[in-house]
């Protein structure tokens, strides 16, 4: 009885080990006697919208020794050390290792590897790696990202489509005995690896050299901390440019420097928030004419300050605007404005719209990182911190958050959500994904929005945003200048100066935004940030082939000279000139000005005056 049921239970086990164990016991045999060497397949490529290379590969060989396979030990030590110029002793003894495979070297070009080949070493053995390669270095560095060693993202692009564009690797399988040697049978198998998908990205690489440009300008003629562009199609969200400075070298990461590459690597575009000053009276204008707080009619009077809840709140000119409607408020960018309209608007409407405008949430941008923008709870706001948000201060934004505000200001109310990759294509052509428009239409009226649209183009014909002007284009925009806070107070002669820019701007297509952190010297919004994203534009319309809605040659003048005057006396020749001027100091007579007397100029100049 005992030795049937031994039996049966035998019968069971062999059962159990061919039916069920088999493809697992197979697995673990094959694994004993077979020597794998990876292939590693290449990785998707990335292109910007018109296909040209961002992101390449190229195949380099990791090359391995047997030890017990090495019919001469010394020939191929010496064969090894030479092709790949390593020392003679070091090969030595790693030919001579008790160990059944030892690595002689990573990063093998293909040539070395033929030469190899052809030498009389023995034992030798290569893997098949896969490097990025970026064909334009320090460029859209932020946005492309990199990757580590074993070709998986760890920033940007490369991070955040890495599911798309990793590849799954192959195989070169040798039969050998316990101990690792080849078997005479010599028994190959080729196991080819899958590449990865191609990215195809929004970004245009033309419009990002124009922006990747005037980040470089801008950094370097104000000895900025740093400076980032954004470029958006206003109608859609595709991203079309994002540059910042300081940056790196994309096929040199600097991994041996942990705080260089962990702030230059990240996009401050997406995932810094900062005080937007001026640039968020676009919000404030465009929520007030839109609940009806405020309108066109509306005429007030700035004397340079105004008193909210017992404190004095300075205008940015000291010495007040006087009377002025609402039109000439946002030209001139008087905060007076902007306080008395944030407080007939109220903070529960305010807030209301903010949020609306997706002000203090993500954007959803598909590029890793992303922050949202920062605010006083409603519940613990009072009329003063109502007032200084009004014209941007005490909230803080992060850049890619108030474009899309302000496009949504510009376009007819719609709310996009930016991206920046297109589509995603495998090895055979088949579109694998498509990334298309997210939009939301009625943020604010039509009507509220075409308004927006003449004023802000007023602030360049005739404030302002001068110098961001384009003979011939309809250019509108807005300029900004914010003090910076370090631990809770005013970091003295710290700014950011910002200008948010759009065109044509009867009917917009482009939306750019230039951020210049701490500029030295002159720090206006109008002198530092505007004639870049002026610049961009130009270049956009030239390579877009957009014809000028008319031509306006500049008739070029002397800059008067107001040195020794009254600001009252400076400014009326100032005036009579056409040319917009920005104030620098706080008392009566003007000590200095730019640009020099003498000096040719157009009406478009902006002049910088220093007060004394």
């Amino acid at each position: 009885m005992l030795v049937a049921f031994l039996f049966a239970a035998l019968i069971g086990r062999l059962i159990y080990i061919e039916a069920v164990k088999s493809d697992e016991l197979m697995a673990r045999a094959l694994d004993q006697w077979m020597r794998d060497v990876p292939l590693e397949a290449e990785r998707g490529h990335i292109y910007d919208i018109n296909g040209v290379l961002l992101a390449d590969s190229r195949t380099v060989y990791t090359v391995y020794v047997r030890p017990n396979a090495v019919k001469n030990k010394q020939e191929t030590a010496a064969a090894l050390s030479e092709v790949l110029e390593l020392d003679y002793q070091t090969v030595l003894g790693k030919v001579q290792s008790r160990r059944s495979e030892m690595t002689i070297v990573k990063g093998v070009e293909k040539e070395a590897m033929l030469a190899l080949l052809e030498s009389e070493a023995s034992g030798i053995y290569y893997s098949q790696n896969i490097e990025r390669v970026y064909p334009y270095g320090d460029f859209m560095t932020q946005v492309l990202g990199f990757t580590n060693f074993d070709s998986n993202g760890q920033a940007g692009i490369e991070m955040r489509y890495n599911d798309y564009l990793k590849s799954v690797n192959g195989y070169i399988l040798t039969e050998t005995d316990l101990v690792g040697r080849e078997l005479k049978s010599n028994v190959t198998r080729y196991v080819a690896g899958v590449a990865g998908n191609d990215i195809y990205l929004t970004l245009d690489y033309n419009i990002q050299a124009f922006a990747e440009s005037a980040v470089a300008e801008a950094k370097a003629k104000h000895n900025a901390k740093s400076v980032s562009v954004v470029v958006m199609n206003i109608n859609t969200g595709e991203v079309l440019a994002m540059a910042e400075a300081p940056s790196f070298d994309l096929n040199n990461v600097p991994r041996d420097d942990v705080a260089k590459l962990f702030s230059h690597s990240k996009s401050s575009l997406v995932s810094n928030v900062f005080e937007p000053g001026s640039t968020f009276k676009i919000l404030t204008a465009a929520i007030g004419l839109d609940t009806g707080a405020v309108s066109r009619d509306y005429r007030f009077f700035c004397p340079g300050y105004h008193i909210v809840d017992g404190q004095r709140i300075k205008c940015w000119k000291t010495t007040g605007h006087g009377s002025l409607s609402f039109d000439e408020g946002v030209h001139k960018s008087c905060n007076i404005l902007f306080m008395n309209t944030a407080l007939k608007i109220g903070s529960e409407t305010f807030y209301e719209k903010l949020y609306d405008f997706g002000i203090m949430t993500r954007t959803g941008i598909d590029i890793a990182g992303e922050a949202s923008g920062l605010s006083i709870p409603l519940a613990s706001v009072k009329s003063v911190d109502l007032a200084r948000i009004g014209f941007g201060q005490a909230i803080a934004v992060t850049p890619i958050e108030l474009v899309r505000a302000a496009a949504a200001v510009l376009n007819g109310g719609v709310m996009v959500t930016p991206y920046v990759v297109d589509r995603a294509v495998s090895s055979s052509g088949e579109i694998i994904y498509k990334n298309s428009p997210t939009l939301k239409s009625g943020v604010i009226s039509e009507k509220t929005s075409s308004d927006m649209r003449e004023i802000l183009e007023g602030v360049v014909t005739q404030g302002g945003g001068k110098s961001a002007g384009v003979a011939g284009y309809r250019i509108g925009g807005k300029t900004g200048t914010a003090q910076k806070y370090e631990n809770g107070i005013i970091a003295r002669g710290k700014y950011v100066s910002t200008f948010v820019g759009f065109a044509p701007a009867d009917k917009p297509e482009y939306i750019a935004m230039i951020i210049v952190d701490e500029p030295q010297g002159a720090y206006y919004g109008s002198l530092v940030a505007a004639p870049y994203i002026g610049d961009v534009f130009a270049k956009i319309f030239a390579y877009k082939g957009i014809a000028p809605s008319a031509y306006v040659k500049k008739e070029e003048f002397a800059m008067p000279d107001i040195r020794g005057l009254t600001v009252i006396e400076a400014a009326r020749i100032l005036r009579g000139k056409n040319i917009f001027y920005e104030t620098a100091g706080e008392g009566s007579i003007v000590n200095s000005q730019l640009p020099a007397p003498g000096s040719m100029v157009t009406e478009d100049v902006i002049a910088l005056i220093n007060l004394e």
